[in-house]
């Protein structure tokens, strides 16, 4: 089965006025989703991760959410929940991967592979100790119970234990209570780790507002409207809500005193990003463990219809599915990464506003487009 990647090809044109100075053409094969119709749910929903190999566990998530729905399955709260937890380990291995593997770069230093190496390891003790053997992705089976919770609080630490060394410098606990651009400066400024570094050089460099643009947040999408906008495969190539682009992302889901100390004074700027990325991480790893939920009220949607949310590393992921007689009649998938380079998202505003000689421009704009994230390589032209 071939990987559904592709690229993106941006091209930022400088002394050009916006609109147009920003120009982003994808080659992503974004209606990939449709090899696997024809084929049976349990098959279908096998081979996701395997087609989609970025974020498969949230792909896997979204998916037999969608098949749960639609086949009219429910599965109890624990399980879903153990879903969600799989899928944070998940983005928390995808937002460690930038910070171990793309930000020295920046810095001119050596990456630090061997940190990204303990992160993965302790992504697969985390599902063992969670799943077993088990595959939690099929559609109405309940998940037994396998970590008791001295596992996990093990594990839990050690992840802790790493992110205290190589990220954060202290305590995570510790770096959450930071709360204004003062306490976030000095905390840089030590230098300690390869993360407080690249923030100390935006900050040096006065980049701390670079790329800031208006654009709102995406809001909840109810299930029954996102069935109603994707029958339309122009809404997957370049989605919108209301008439309008939006943003999704670890930036416009988290929030704290620090967060909106920065928002008021660099608004969505490249400093805002780049610490929305960091408030993530240190909130991921309080949200590894699956807690009971309560019953969720299945949404109207017609007969062997369904859709599945997740929040992804990059934003959120909707998958919607229909269902006869067991096998896939159609499945959509609509990734972040449509919403965020949108001709007209968040990116292209985001790199319009960058100003400055060539040099400066090209690094504002990798900062930028490495802050919102692709799940796909891209191709960054200027001039």
């Amino acid at each position: 089965m071939p990987s559904a990647e592709g690229i993106l090809h941006i091209h930022l044109r400088p002394g050009v006025n916006s609109p147009g100075r920003v120009v982003i053409v994808s080659s992503r094969p974004v209606h990939a989703s449709r090899l696997l119709e024809g084929k049976r749910v349990d098959e279908a929903l096998s081979l996701l991760p395997l087609l989609f190999r970025v974020c498969g566990v949230a792909q896997s998530c979204a998916g037999v959410q969608a098949c749960e729905a639609a086949l009219v399955r429910h599965v109890d709260g624990y399980t879903r929940e153990l879903r969600h937890a799989l899928v944070n380990m998940e983005s928390l291995r995808e937002q460690l991967w930038r910070i171990f593997l793309d930000w020295p770069v920046v810095l001119g230093e050596a990456v630090n592979e061997q940190a990204m190496a303990s992160v993965i390891a302790l992504q697969r003790e985390h599902r063992r100790l969670l799943c077993g053997d088990e595959n939690p992705f099929l559609p109405g089976r309940e998940q037994h119970k396998y970590a008791n919770t001295s596992s996990l609080d093990t594990m839990q630490q050690r992840l802790e234990d790493l992110l205290e060394e190589m990220v954060f410098a202290m305590p995570v606990a510790a770096w959450l209570k930071l709360e204004d651009r003062q306490s976030l400066n000095e905390w840089a400024g030590s230098g300690k780790t390869a993360a407080g570094r690249l923030i100390n050089r935006i900050h040096q460099s006065g980049w701390d507002s670079a790329g800031a643009c208006a654009i709102d947040a995406l809001p909840v999408m109810p299930d029954e409207r996102i069935d109603e906008l994707l029958r339309r495969d122009a809404f997957v190539e370049q989605p919108d809500w209301e008439g309008h682009c939006r943003e999704t992302g670890s930036l416009v889901r988290n929030d704290s005193p620090l967060l909106d100390d920065l928002r008021d004074s660099c608004r969505n700027g490249l400093l805002t990003r780049q610490v929305a990325r960091l408030m993530e991480i240190a909130h991921l790893t309080k949200s590894l463990k699956p807690v009971a939920a309560s019953a969720e009220k299945p949404a109207s949607l017609p007969a062997g219809t369904g859709v599945g949310q997740t929040a992804a590393a990059r934003g959120q992921l909707v998958h919607r599915v229909l269902v006869k007689e067991n096998r896939i009649a159609r499945y959509q998938i609509l990734a972040p990464t449509e919403w965020n380079f949108h001709p007209d998202g968040v990116v292209a505003r985001a790199l319009s506003t960058l100003s400055g000689n060539s040099l400066q421009v090209e690094e504002q704009a990798r900062l930028l487009i490495n802050a919102i994230d692709p799940c796909v390589d891209y191709e960054l032209r200027i001039g």
